[in-house]
């Protein structure tokens, strides 16, 4: 928690940098697959070990929907709930295969960008994924971590937008580049980003959100591009 909140106080510290583009990646099977998987143990006593994003979002929502809990992460109310759910495999970067085709785009340096690793792991997995970008050669100091920990990416991007407002009262944040493979995370942020009231006044007119789909097609990965209005 401690590392969220230093940086997520880093971000409100560069709100007078000339940044007019943020850049924002998923981490896991966007930057890198791992062999991290998800055990859980229901309060009925049966267990499941969900082995991708797919099968925890699938048994996630199923749960959410038994037990009538709505949360866009349902993770913290199940446990209150008696679930058991051991994501201790998402504190490291465990046994990591580089997804280059992501990780060419983030050794990149446009000018007037930042870059950010937007991940829903929790806050424990900043270090670890820190030293893992290291290790491929991206300066980890150079790149924000935010652990979203339960919140969805739509609302924390949309509290990106709103604390960069200019003197004209618009966002000095103009484009967000977005790579992403989950399809529930991409519905969540086209939601909140593209046709969310609270932050249209402060769009500037040449706002663009463009997101950049991580697909596995068996062979190696490719990338979906996905806009406002476009379907997907």
């Amino acid at each position: 928690m401690k590392l969220l909140l230093e940086n997520w106080r880093k971000f409100i510290n560069e709100e007078y940098e000339p940044i007019t583009t943020l850049r924002i990646f998923d981490f896991d099977e966007t930057i890198a697959h791992t062999e991290s998987e998800t055990r859980v143990t229901a309060p009925d006593g049966s267990t499941v070990t969900l082995h991708d994003q797919k099968e925890f979002e699938e048994y996630m929502g199923a749960a959410a929907a038994k037990e009538g809990v709505e949360a866009f992460d349902a993770v913290d109310k199940l446990i209150e709930l008696g679930y058991r759910i051991d994501l201790s495999d998402f504190s490291i970067v465990k046994d990591p295969l580089e997804i280059t085709i992501v990780t060419n785009i983030m050794r990149e340096n446009p000018e007037n960008a930042k870059t950010y690793v937007m991940t829903a792991r929790r806050g424990n997995s900043i270090g670890p994924i820190i030293d893992y970008l290291d290790e491929i050669g991206i300066d980890g100091g150079s790149v924000r971590v935010i652990a979203t920990q339960g919140d969805s990416k739509g609302d924390v991007m949309a509290k990106m937008l709103k604390n960069k407002i200019m003197p004209d009262g618009k966002s000095n944040i103009n484009r967000i580049e977005y790579y992403e493979d989950s399809q529930k995370n991409i519905e969540d942020v086209l939601k909140k980003i593209c046709n969310n009231p609270e932050i249209e006044d402060i769009k500037p007119l040449d706002f663009e959100l463009m997101i950049h789909k991580v697909i596995n097609n068996g062979a190696g990965y490719e990338l979906q591009q996905i806009q406002c209005g476009t379907s997907n």
